[in-house]
């Protein structure tokens, strides 16, 4: 068993030290945090399950050796990942996230996300485990890098995993504003050809927070907080004030 303090800088990428406590967020719909409460285990997804080409790009390539003979990453199966924002609240964030406004917006920090998947690990843990902030770049600078060689086998093909992980954590341009922070398991097993990894989670060491919709119902918002409640979730629930109508009644 590996020593799970060992090389722990080397799992945050692109993230300093003194952003470890910052705050994440992660917008799913209710009956997926119930799940989570319930179940006490967290997923994570295949990139082969993502639309966009460019969050898939090690399941993609196609490597050929000097002698013709092609063949993909041996990686290109056993990696997962989970999508959280730095990103508090904003309209645009409920619309896009949930469209149907049956939402929740989870709360908790850089280092508690982290340590959540690590704890659930027995071996390899520096080797499986990251979270990194997102890179947006030009298309034509994302195309530049992964057709060029050194910057593959520095990234793809280097000793470690570090490279590997690194290159799942590339977004074009266009998806700036959603300043993503994602977590990243890559399964050292061998073990084949899932679209998920799940892993044990409790909900009360990790999540922080559970904001619902502003565009739910009240009646509805009850329900769910006491659902939580009864589930065993001991930590704040509340529902977002985003579209609450101030107060403007003004004595003259």
């Amino acid at each position: 068993m590996v020593n799970k303090k060992m090389n722990l800088n080397d799992n945050y990428l692109g993230i300093e030290r003194d952003e470890w406590s910052t705050p994440i967020f992660r917008f799913t719909t209710a009956d997926r945090i119930l799940n989570l409460i319930a179940k006490g285990q967290n997923t994570l997804v295949s990139p082969r399950k993502r639309k966009d080409p460019f969050e898939n790009i090690l399941s993609l390539m196609i490597f050929r050796k000097s002698n013709g003979d092609s063949f993909k990453h041996p990686l290109r199966d056993r990696v997962y990942g989970q999508c959280w924002t730095m990103t508090k609240e904003t309209d645009a964030a409920w619309r896009m996230y949930i469209p149907a406004g049956n939402g929740v917006r989870l709360k908790t920090t850089i280092r508690k996300l982290h340590k959540s998947l690590e704890r659930a690990q027995d071996v390899y843990v520096t080797m499986s485990c990251y979270i990194g902030r997102v890179e947006y770049k030009t298309e034509d600078e994302l195309s530049a890098w992964f057709s060029n060689p050194q910057w593959v086998k520095e990234h793809l093909f280097s000793v470690g995993c570090r490279g590997q992980a690194e290159s799942l954590l590339f977004k074009r341009k266009e998806f700036e504003p959603e300043q993503e922070v994602r977590l990243i398991y890559l399964e050292p097993h061998n073990i084949g050809d899932n679209d998920f990894h799940h892993y044990k989670l409790d909900a009360a060491d990790v999540i922080e927070q559970i904001t619902f919709d502003p565009r739910m119902e009240d009646d509805l918002y009850e329900t769910y907080s006491s659902i939580l409640h009864k589930l065993g979730y001991a930590g704040e629930v509340d529902k977002s004030t985003l579209y609450q109508i101030p107060n403007f009644e003004i004595p003259v």
